[in-house]
């Protein structure tokens, strides 16, 4: 199950982050668009790094067990991000606001996913 939502997600986030980039490229050129790329890829990058966390890790019955291995992965997924996220507004100073504003699109593809039949 875990793997049909992660991919969902994914599916979702390349969507938004493709028509962000479309949009950025019109309205202020190729570096904006490149800048919503990696915008786009550092979202997916994150919800991929959750999904081969969880489906790498030992599956075990206790309820306690996997919710500390959902919190260890999502702090992992938050430090890895911020990182990411850093590195990219330094490399696009100027563009920033649109890798910025096309990761915060692509990161709704979470709620999209929820309200979604994910049994």
């Amino acid at each position: 199950m875990l793997k049909r939502v992660a991919l969902q997600v994914l599916k979702i986030q390349m969507l938004i982050g493709g028509l962000s980039i479309v949009a950025w490229w019109l309205i202020s050129g190729a570096s904006a668009g490149l800048a919503a790329l990696v915008g786009l890829g550092i979202s997916a990058a994150m919800t991929a790094y959750v999904a081969l966390r969880w489906s790498l890790s030992d599956t075990e019955d206790e309820p306690r067990a996997l919710l500390g291995g959902f919190y260890r992965a999502q702090m992992m997924k938050l430090l890895l991000g911020t990182g990411c996220i850093f590195i990219g507004v330094y490399v696009f100073r100027e563009q920033a606001f649109a890798l910025v504003s096309t990761l915060a699109l692509t990161l709704s593809a979470y709620g999209f996913a929820l309200l979604s039949d994910i049994d």
